[in-house]
């Protein structure tokens, strides 16, 4: 079975997948989406990038995005880099449980095998905050300038009396 870890890591890939064609994903936008931490989300993303799924950019503007062809990117892809192959065990120490999780570990993998990144790349349609980029400091809008009604000279006072 998959573990939560391999869960999460599947749905950042499809969250970047949706976004990646209007922008690119911050952390801080895949943990309002996702409602994940953000350094959870940077564990998983740095993992992801090690392994080739996901490239980062740096600077204003910057995220992530996946790597290559959302086509050829299978979700088994994904699933491997967090689940632990139980295939490797010696039949040997092959217990009665142990031969089931294999079986249900290939079901699982031909499962994952045959869906890809594409497969769930429709545009996300509910709306995803945005961060607010009007102060960097998160002040307060300013508030207008007070201009008194008065005359400027002598010469006007006859206007405003």
């Amino acid at each position: 079975m998959l573990n939560k870890k391999t869960l999460n890591a599947i749905e950042i890939c499809v969250c970047i997948t949706k976004l990646q064609h209007h922008l690119s994903c911050s952390t801080g936008q895949l943990s309002k989406t996702l409602g994940l931490s953000v350094s959870y989300i940077e564990m998983i993303l740095r993992q992801l990038k090690a392994r080739g799924v996901v490239c980062a950019f740096r600077g204003p503007g910057g995220g992530y995005k996946i790597l290559g062809d959302i086509a050829q990117v299978r979700i088994w892809d994904i699933a491997r880099i967090f689940e632990e192959d139980t295939s490797a065990l010696s039949d040997s120490h092959a217990t009665p449980v142990l031969v089931c999780e294999r079986g249900l570990q290939e079901v699982v993998k031909s499962t994952l095998c045959g869906f890809t990144l594409a497969d769930f790349a429709e545009p996300l349609s509910h709306h995803i905050p945005l961060e607010d980029h009007t102060n960097r400091f998160k002040f307060k809008p300013m508030a207008a300038a007070w201009v008194p009604n008065a005359p400027n000279s002598v010469f006007q006072l006859h206007m405003h009396s």
